[in-house]
């Protein structure tokens, strides 16, 4: 059956087989069609879009030719006005070529005046500078031979040439403000501490004046702003100055207040003679004043108001003024609360043909600069920010005064920064310096109750900055901690500071170190051990040292001070030698390795001479060596003083007047030579007198070339003072050829110049110099670097 059905259902199956393809074909012939049929529709729209194109192509064509007759017309005036644009073209280049000419012309202009300041300051400085230090030691009096009315002439002297000086830096303020050469440095300023500052210098004036003086804060001023606080603080000393100055009855007060802009205003008012309007920016120029005339009743060179402008300005503010004749006057120094660094516009001091060269210049290429904009299509604004602002705030509480403060010496932002927190939990109000000569100038002004220092500074060596502390009666007292990457503990130690840490620091030793600072701030019993085998000179060292808050405990052999060491806290031990039952020198080393007893600073007081071996041995333990004799109770009085951290003004007036013999003559300049290398006899004579009585041996040098003959001929010589302009030789070139000597490649250099312009600290230092000191001299300042840098 299968055999003969299976060719009917291979027919069947083949037959389905075609149907299906034949189906499949039918589908796809009509799927085409239909896609024929539909591009044959889009062509169709397609070629009537071509035809409306067409036409639309046509009326443009036509357009295009009736525009084309007037681009012909347009070029024909383009022409005309190319021509006009070339000669303005030729009139812009030669503009420019007047600009850079002036340009050129003011950069020499800058350079003469420069020199010209660098020289007059130089003769200025050079006499000024001997009479300075003449005038200081006649007025100290050291030898008691001058009545009262010569000191006071030696003192008024003084004062005098201080004017003097501080017009010579104001001019020198001013140039350097018209060059550009005034760098602002913002850091973190607290409100209250520039207050108090202000307060802390005025009050005297207001008393002795007997002007009221007021300080107000509005409640929304914030706790601190973000400014150059010496930049600030001068302009607003030279505000209150004034204010003070032109009040004859009434009171001076400083205001501050915010605005919605992130500003802060600080507003002096007073009550004194006031300004008509027509003078308000007269008072403002250079060496003018409102009573400029020959009979004017008030001093001073008029440089205050229009140096304060400038450095407003530099702060990234203004100053504004409110007055009325015989209703005083009101100065409003308005800065933002976070400084930004602005382009120094020219100078608006008008000292010199200079300014009016450097406004035409601006004047000019302002004119350039529209006519590009012009020619570009754009245009520039500038925008002006008011002087006065709205005075709607609620003031609050006078300025408190008498907070615990703490000076921090530091150039390094971030580490200055993490001391200031700390310093903060601490409950001390921190005030920042960044180089020697501010930090020394801020311990003055504010007194701190401590201080945190580095030693590596952009100015001096931190140690100078110890020492001068240490040296000056009004800050003997505050104690010093010293955090610095280099090691110079036991210098430190010995000139006076309480310790010495090495960066980098931990945040517990931080805190431990101001905790021990705020610990010494508020202990007010100072305890001093004396240990000494003879009854007799312990009981007069007792009786030198006792004092109102100082407890001298006594010890006559080495077991009685170690009990007393284990059971009581000592600020400083006496100790002689020669014990009964062990030597000095076991009783420190025993000292330094007992966990048990406490190792406050030692003195070590004997009669026992000494060989060099003996002091290096006992150095390592002790903070000074005094050998009993005639002067030796001064000195022992004067380092426990010291390291008590005593208010020299507090002891009774013999002791003081111990002090003062005490450092009249140093064991650091006995037997010392000095080589001074000045040519100017009136300096040489002035630091002499200086330095002999000290016990120093002073050679002279004229001038380089003699400086070289002496060192390389003559006997060893410890340090050099060296001058920079000299004649044959100057005082640079002599610096480079001494370092090229071996043997002298170590002696210390302290350069001296009368120039004081800005790189003449990094020409000194590129040269060799050690160190580096302005004229006029600082005296204080000259004899701390000394002793910084002599040869120990």
């Amino acid at each position: 059956l299968l055999e003969r059905v299976a060719g009917q259902i291979g027919i069947g199956l083949r037959t389905a087989e075609y149907r299906q393809r034949l189906e499949n074909l039918l589908d796809e012939t009509q799927r085409q069609a239909e896609e024929l049929q539909t591009q044959q529709e889009e062509l169709r729209v397609s070629n009537e879009e071509l035809e409306e194109q067409s036409r639309i192509l046509r009326e443009a064509q036509t357009r295009l030719e009736e525009q084309q007759a007037e681009l012909e017309q347009n070029n024909e005036e383009l022409a005309a006005q190319a021509g006009a644009l070339s000669t303005q073209r030729n009139d812009l280049e030669r503009v420019a070529e007047e600009v850079q000419l002036k340009n050129s012309e003011l950069e020499r202009s800058s350079q003469y005046k420069s020199n010209f300041l660098a020289n007059m300051s130089h003769e200025l400085r050079t006499p000024l500078n001997s009479s300075l230090i003449l005038a200081k030691l006649l007025g100290e009096n050291k030898d008691g031979n001058l009545t009262d009315e010569q000191i006071k002439f030696a003192d008024t002297i003084y004062s005098a040439g201080n004017d003097l000086l501080d017009l010579i830096n104001d001019v020198l303020d001013l140039s350097k403000i018209e060059a550009g050469h005034i760098e602002i440095r913002a850091q973190t300023v607290a409100v209250s501490t520039l207050t108090s500052a202000l307060t802390r210098t005025f009050d005297p004036i207001s008393r002795n004046r007997g002007i009221a003086f007021d300080v107000v804060i509005d409640s929304d001023v914030p706790a601190s702003i973000e400014t150059d606080p010496l930049r600030l603080e001068q302009v607003m000393k030279n505000l209150l100055s004034n204010a003070f100055k032109f009040t004859d009855q009434g009171k001076v007060s400083l205001r501050l207040f915010t605005d919605d802009e992130s500003r802060i205003s600080l507003s002096v008012t007073d009550t004194g003679v006031g300004i008509a309007a027509d003078k308000h920016e007269f008072v403002f120029e250079a060496f003018r004043q409102v009573d400029g005339g020959s009979a004017r009743k008030h001093g001073g060179t008029g440089l205050g108001l229009s140096i304060s402008r400038d450095l407003a300005h530099l702060l990234g503010g203004a100053i504004g003024l409110k007055s009325k004749p015989g209703n005083g006057s009101t100065f409003t120094l308005t800065i933002p609360q976070v400084y930004k660094p602005v382009e120094a516009s020219a100078p608006s001091s008008g000292m010199t043909a200079t300014t009016a060269t450097a406004t035409a210049t601006a004047a000019t290429a302002t004119a350039l600069a529209t006519l590009a904009a012009e020619r570009t299509g754009k245009t520039t604004r500038a925008r002006v920010i008011p002087a006065e602002l709205p005075r709607t705030r609620t003031p609050r509480a006078v300025v408190p005064r008498g907070s615990r403060s703490i000076l921090i010496v530091e150039d390094d932002p971030a580490f200055a920064s993490v001391l200031s927190d700390t310093a903060r939990s601490f409950d001390f109000e921190p005030i920042f310096a960044e180089t020697a000569d501010v930090a020394f100038e801020m311990a003055l002004l504010h007194l701190p109750q401590a201080v945190v220092l580095d030693v590596r500074l952009p100015d001096h060596s931190g140690l100078s900055v110890l020492d001068r502390l240490k040296r000056n009666p009004r800050t003997r007292h505050i104690p010093v901690h010293i955090i610095s990457g280099t090691d110079h503990t036991r210098a430190a130690l010995a000139m006076g500071a309480v310790g010495y840490a090495l960066k980098p620091v931990h945040i517990d030793e931080l805190r431990a170190v101001l905790g021990r600072l705020a610990e010494r701030v508020t202990s007010h019993v100072k305890r001093v051990l004396v240990i000494e085998d003879d009854a007799t000179q312990r009981e007069s060292v007792k009786l030198l040292l006792n004092n109102d808050g100082v407890e001298v405990i006594t010890a006559g052999s080495a077991a009685e001070a170690r009990e007393q060491l284990r059971t009581v806290t000592f600020d400083c031990v006496v100790m002689d030698l020669s014990l009964p039952d062990e030597s000095g020198h076991q009783l420190l080393e025993s000292m330094a390795a007992a966990y048990d007893l406490s190792f406050p600073p030692v003195i070590v007081y004997t009669g026992k001479a000494l060989t060099s071996q003996d002091e290096e041995r006992l150095r390592r333990y002790s903070n000074s060596i005094i050998v009993k004799g005639a002067r030796s109770p001064e000195r022992l009085l004067d380092e426990v003083t010291l390291f008590l951290h005593q208010v020299e003004s507090d002891l009774p007036p013999e002791r003081q007047r111990m002090l003062r013999r005490s450092r009249d003559r140093e064991d650091l300049f006995e037997g010392r030579t000095l080589l001074i290398v000045e040519d100017d006899v009136r300096n040489i004579f002035a630091l002499s007198r200086v330095l002999e009585p000290r016990g120093a041996r002073v050679d002279i040098a004229r001038n380089g070339i003699e400086a070289l003959e002496r060192l390389e001929k003559g006997p060893p010589v410890d340090l050099v003072l060296m001058d920079v302009m000299m004649p044959e030789m100057d005082g640079l070139e002599a610096t480079r050829r001494i370092r090229k000597i071996p043997a002298l490649a170590n002696l210390p250099i302290i350069s001296l110049t009368a120039k004081a312009m800005r790189d003449d600290q990094e020409k000194c230092l590129a040269a060799g110099a050690n160190d580096y000191v302005a004229k006029p001299i600082d005296i204080d300042k000259l004899l701390s670097l000394i002793r910084v840098w002599m040869p120990k």
